[in-house]
């Protein structure tokens, strides 16, 4: 038999997989009869919160080291580094055998959540085949404990989820132009490595900001059908001059699709135009087309194009767009054409007198430009110069 007391102060653990850490743990356990008993067990996490646990835990590895154990976690904070970032604090408990598949079941209330809408989608990046030479015994054994479960036939023990997430309010989605909050409850099962997350977030209030103009949405819901990624489904309505405007959010949130329409039918483009400056494309200032190709872009969340950036941009036959702003506030658009295959002109034109200019730029070959330039002042300048890739 065995038997004594176990305590400890400062511990840390880390679950590298995770990325997770606790820090300043400290726990009073006795051991007797083949069972060890938390008195107490602290800490605090990495990402912020504290947790406490206590219960018991066998320690006859041939009935799987049988748990009982409740867990409380204050304050805490989450974050998957792409999307979600999460407020919560809960009650959990953990039974069964944890060298099968003990089962962490209980509530997890959400303060602050915040699911953010990326700008920019990334662009696709190929797995880096990492091998280590002459890697020492310690960097072998991390790198083995580091590989999927499934590698070794998918078999093994782990977690099971049965948590029930809820969250009356402060669920906000953000990006793109959307602010909107949420309010619902979802709940969590299966595998904790690959958990299955069902549920619905409605929406509280929201809105849609594009080029200063805002849209309310008037229903929305954010669902979890398996993926803990959440899908997004918003409606905003805008009445303008001519059209009644309707915008749908809808898609993952790492990548939702802005869909306008509008009664009368119009495309696309037209939508816009009548939606930010109340005005069909055709009676548009060049600015205020870049604008919109602007917008479009945002919305789209790449820096390619698109099939609305498109239209815009041929609205002008030009074959770039582009709106800066300076440091003191002043906003310019540029719009550049290639005339050949070798010659390539750009106007720009800003907000404020004596910021409009031209230029030529002349490929002449084997790396050697030609450029000329003049602005509204009257004043003209050109130069040489020498490109060379490597």
């Amino acid at each position: 038999m065995i038997g004594g007391t176990v305590s400890t102060s400062g511990a840390r653990l880390v679950d590298a997989r995770s990325g997770l850490a606790v820090n300043d743990i400290a726990a009073d356990i006795s051991i007797g009869n083949g069972v060890a008993r938390i008195n107490r067990l602290t800490g605090t996490l990495s990402t912020r919160g504290s947790l406490s646990a206590s219960g018991t835990l066998g320690i006859n590895p041939a009935q799987g080291f049988p748990a009982d154990l409740s867990i409380k976690l204050v304050d805490g904070r989450y974050t998957d580094g792409r999307v979600v970032t999460a407020n919560l604090g809960g009650d959990l408990t953990i039974k069964g055998p944890l060298t099968s598949a003990p089962v962490i079941s209980g509530t997890v209330n959400l303060a602050k959540t915040v699911i953010t809408v990326p700008d920019k989608l990334p662009g696709s990046l190929a797995a880096l085949g990492v091998k280590h030479k002459n890697a020492p015994a310690s960097v072998r054994a991390q790198d083995k404990a580091l590989r999927p479960a499934a590698a070794s036939g998918g078999g093994g023990s782990g977690l099971v989820l049965d948590v029930t997430v809820n969250a009356p309010n402060q669920i906000f989605i953000q990006g793109r132009g959307v602010d909107a909050e949420f309010g619902g409850s979802l709940r969590l099962t299966g595998p904790a490595a690959s958990p299955q997350a069902v549920g619905t977030f409605t929406l509280q209030r929201g809105r849609l900001s594009i080029l200063g103009k805002r849209l309310t949405f008037t229903e929305g819901t954010v669902g979890f059908s398996g993926s803990l990624v959440p899908y997004l489904n918003l409606t905003a309505t805008s009445t303008t001059t001519s059209a009644t405007v309707t915008i749908v959010v809808s898609g993952e949130a790492t990548n939702p699709k802005f869909d306008f329409s509008s009664v009368p039918a119009l495309p696309e483009d037209e939508v816009l135009a009548q939606l930010i400056f109340g005005r069909s494309m055709s009676n548009l200032s060049p600015l205020q087309i870049a604008q919109l190709a602007e917008a479009a872009g945002q919305l789209a969340g790449v820096g390619g194009s698109t099939s609305l950036l498109e239209n815009l941009r041929s609205a002008i036959g030009v074959d770039d767009l582009d709106v800066t702003t300076d440091d003191q506030g002043g906003t310019a658009v540029s719009a550049g054409k290639y005339l050949n295959d070798r010659t390539y002109v750009t106007i720009q034109k800003g907000d404020r007198p004596g910021s409009g200019k031209a230029t030529i730029d002349l490929n002449v070959g084997r790396g050697v430009k030609l450029r000329g330039e003049a602005n509204d002042g009257g004043e003209a300048k050109g130069g040489i110069f020498y490109e060379k890739e490597y």
